[in-house]
This record gives structure tokens, C-alpha cells and sequence, in this order.
């Protein structure tokens, strides 16, 4: 059995992986701003020539990011893929006061679920980051805020839930 004071600290590294969520999501607005503030100045708002181009490749490497974005989620953030593969993740510093295998397992569980989710995040944002590039670039500012509004989606359904993590510590409790 888990002791409670170790779950706490398990439950607890959810708060890091909901700060990282916090500042993903805000860069996302930060980067809608930082366009539309560059493309208020005159001389940077001249469109390129290879604009159109740029946006065809960026618009492909959108669909490869959500293909891929798709094979991570059902590759690596299954609850059997952390349970399979946790023992190659490092624990986090907060966590290696574990005693016994149970916590530590536990412990790299909660380690891998943190960890995978973080990839999450920046797999999404990258979608966001080719709308910023599109909007300097090319003043498509229509396509900036598809892919941000698509990110900010995205990172919404990938919260890092309470009860996503309560389950990962129950797992390990009743499996082992």
C-alpha cells in the first residue's frame, strides 16, 4: 500500500504538469498578440514572396503534427503504455523519497504520465507556431487563429485531470 503522505506527493505532480498546460495555453494567446502587434507596424507589414509556398508546407506539416500528435496519444498516453514502459522514465526529484517497489513504481508511473503529457503540449503547440509564422510571413491572420483556436482545443482536451492521475495511483495499488 501506498502511504498517504507519498500519495500527496504523487497527486501533487499534477500541479507541475498543470502549469506547464497554464504557460502552453498562454503562449498560444501570446503569440496571437505578438502578430497582430508586429502587423500594426508599417514596415513590417509587407507579405513575402514566398508566402504562399511557405503556407502550403506549413498547412502539410499541420497534418503530419495531428497524425502524429494521434500516434503519440494512442502510442505513449495509454494508461498500458505508462504501465509498460514507466521503468525507462527518470523520476522526478519530488518523488525519489519512495519506499518499497509499490511506491516506486508509482512514483515512475506518475513521472512517465507527467512527462508524456508535457510532449502533448509542445506536439500541439507546434501547430500554433506554424499559425505565427503564417500570420508574419504571410499576413494570413485567418490561418493563425484556425491554429491557435485548433491548439487551444486541443490543449483543452489534453487537461491533466485529478482523476486521470487518481486512476494511474489506484492502477498501481490494485496491479502492482
Amino acid at each position: 500500500m501506498i502511504r498517504p503522505e507519498f500519495k500527496q506527493i504523487l497527486m501533487d505532480q499534477r500541479g507541475a504538469a498543470v502549469i506547464l498546460w497554464s504557460c502552453f495555453m498562454i503562449s498560444i494567446v501570446i503569440y496571437i498578440v505578438i502578430a497582430e502587434h508586429v502587423l500594426a507596424n508599417p514596415r513590417f507589414a509587407r507579405g513575402f514572396s514566398v508566402a504562399e509556398t511557405l503556407r502550403i508546407v506549413l498547412w502539410a506539416l499541420v497534418v503530419v503534427d495531428l497524425g502524429y500528435y494521434a500516434y503519440w496519444k494512442k502510442r505513449y498516453v495509454t494508461s498500458e503504455a505508462m504501465f509498460a514502459e514507466s521503468q525507462k522514465t527518470k523520476l522526478f526529484r519530488a518523488l525519489e523519497e519512495h519506499k518499497g517497489a509499490l511506491e516506486e513504481r508509482a512514483a515512475a508511473v506518475v513521472s512517465t504520465y507527467v512527462t508524456r503529457k508535457v510532449v502533448l503540449f509542445a506536439i500541439i503547440e507546434a501547430i500554433a507556431v506554424y499559425g505565427l509564422v503564417l500570420a508574419l510571413v504571410g499576413h494570413y491572420l485567418l490561418d493563425q487563429y484556425l491554429l491557435s483556436g485548433l491548439s487551444l482545443l486541443l490543449l483543452a482536451f489534453e487537461f491533466p485531470s485529478e482523476k486521470s492521475l487518481e486512476e494511474l495511483v489506484l492502477r498501481v495499488e490494485t496491479v502492482g
